[in-house]
């Protein structure tokens, strides 16, 4: 046993020459010693100096979501939270491609059948109510009443003084108010917003919609002439159109006025004291 260890010892302590030469004249340009010892210690230092760093990357870098160093239970509220994170931005897209159907139907003057997507419905149901009774096409639905939002909760401009000549009515599908007035009176806006469409619609005439807070949009139709145009800031109050008889179906100056509440027509009435 003693002669094995020697031997071992002798051979971890013998000196090796590593010399690098030219080729072409074989002029020695490089020249270290190394033993195996040596050689064994810096392989040692080299794993752990590599460990130290990839540790370091794993534990305070972006890569420790893809192999996680904190406990299971944190790891899995992480998950629970993006996943929740990745619902609300399904449901929001939903939403706006909801409310962006809505609006070109509205401006093409076409019927508006409401088919409300389910994962809209469930995400608004605890603070919404939507009654509906069966549509003459399958699949879609007859909005009787929506009201997304409390009307005591928020305050709105009374757009235009005026005489109220037709209501808000599902049945007929006229799903908004009718002011008449003189002609080029002044229209206002109902709240704070920005106009997402000022043009000419062959149904509504001189157009002007306007995007509010709290998923409100707002409908001003058969305008003698537009004062704003589209992607203008405007607050409540200000002046955003005048009092016309333009575009199809109207029998005289007034405001065709429509409020919408996350892509669903509600009564303007129950939300303004024209």
């Amino acid at each position: 046993m003693g002669s094995f260890r020697k031997k071992i010892s002798t051979k971890f302590r013998n000196r090796y020459r590593i010399i690098l030469r030219t080729d072409e004249n074989l002029e020695e340009k490089v020249s270290f010693v190394l033993t195996p010892l040596n050689m064994l210690l810096a392989v040692c230092v080299g794993l752990f100096v590599f460990g130290t760093i990839l540790y370091l990357l794993l534990a305070y870098t972006p890569l420790n979501h893809i192999f996680p160093t904190k406990s299971a239970k944190y790891s899995n509220m992480e998950q629970y939270e993006m996943l929740q994170r990745i619902d609300s931005l399904e449901v929001s897209l939903s939403q706006l491609k909801f409310q962006s159907e809505i609006l070109n139907k509205i401006l093409e003057g076409e019927d508006v059948n409401i088919d409300i997507p389910e994962e809209i419905s469930k995400a608004a149901a605890p603070s919404s109510t939507v009654e509906a009774t069966p549509a003459s096409a399958p699949g879609e639905i007859k909005v009787v009443r929506a009201n997304l939002q409390n009307p005591r909760n928020y305050n709105f401009f009374v757009p235009l003084k005026g005489v109220v000549s037709d209501t808000f009515n599902v049945d007929r599908k006229h799903f908004a108010v009718d002011i008449a007035a003189k002609s080029k009176e002044v229209i206002k806006s109902v709240q704070k917003g920005t106009v997402i469409f000022s043009a000419w619609t062959a149904v509504g005439g001189h157009t002007l919609i306007i995007q509010h807070p709290n998923e409100f949009i707002s409908v001003y139709k058969h305008n003698a002439a537009l004062l704003k145009k589209e992607g203008a800031f405007v607050n409540a109050g200000d002046a955003v159109a005048l009092v016309g008889n333009t575009g199809e179906l109207t029998t005289g100056p007034h405001l065709h006025f429509e409020l919408w509440s996350k892509g669903l027509p509600v009564n303007p009435q129950e939300y303004i004291n024209f």
